[in-house]
């Protein structure tokens, strides 16, 4: 049986998945930090890879393709995760194709996910995460966005103060708004008519879903893989400066 593994550090959890030919042959796995701790992706991430190849009935040595999320989120999560993907692909000569951090979040939230579908007329869904710098990352993303594993989604980042005006502008009204800024900032979300989940689950990653997106995305080759930042980095080598 062929596998796909999916990988994502771009939010402070530390999620994989993996998928095997049927959606029945699935499991996921992540890990979030203690409030105040900070991630460890690197020591995390491919003891959570294992363990989801072994729940599902899998095994690395099976996987033929790597899935990892490109962000946005945290400079060093996204690198961490690009990173071990490309090189879990080299070692196992695998192709590996990325794709937004927030496709996968929408998804879930649209019921895309192996073994399911969206309904065709939902609404879009809204995804919200903290991008730090008092500012959010927004994704607007509808079942159509989908259809290539959300690789042509387009984040932008926007100060927490402008959120309302940013909600207004939106070209249609979101069904939905989930991501760790969902969950921060609901009250401003439900006051423009955005509903937002309770289930603290709907704000996180689900390896699952990011696999089975994976399997929509066409391969480039492993350079081809490249994070989504949206913006600069905090820090700036002083030649550049």
């Amino acid at each position: 049986m062929s596998w796909t593994l999916a990988l994502d550090t771009a939010t402070p959890t530390t999620v994989a998945g993996a998928l095997g030919r049927s959606p029945d042959a699935a499991a996921g796995a992540r890990e979030t930090p203690a409030p105040g701790a900070r991630p460890d992706h690197t020591r995390r991430l491919l003891p959570l890879a294992r363990r989801a190849l072994a729940e599902a009935g899998g095994a690395l040595e099976a996987v033929d393709r790597i899935v990892v999320g490109l962000g946005p989120g945290t400079f060093t999560g996204i690198r961490v995760g690009v990173s071990s993907a490309r090189a879990l692909g080299l070692g196992l000569g695998t192709e590996v194709v990325g794709t937004p951090t927030p496709a996968a979040l929408a998804a879930a939230a649209l019921g895309d996910r192996p073994g399911g579908a969206p309904s065709p007329g939902a609404a879009p869904v809204l995804v919200v995460q903290d991008a730090r710098r008092r500012e959010l990352f927004l994704t607007l993303a509808g079942p159509g966005d989908l259809r290539d594993g959300g690789a042509g989604l387009l984040p932008a980042a926007v100060p927490i103060a402008d959120l309302e005006a940013a909600l207004a502008a939106l070209p249609v009204r979101p069904g939905l708004a989930v991501g760790d800024g969902a969950a921060t900032h609901r009250d401003a979300l439900v006051a423009a008519g955005v509903p937002v989940p309770e289930d603290p689950s709907a704000h996180e990653v689900d390896g699952v879903v990011l696999a089975g997106l994976g399997r929509r995305v066409a391969a480039r080759g492993p350079q081809a893989v490249r994070p989504v930042y949206v913006r600069g980095a905090d820090a700036i080598p002083t030649a550049q400066r």
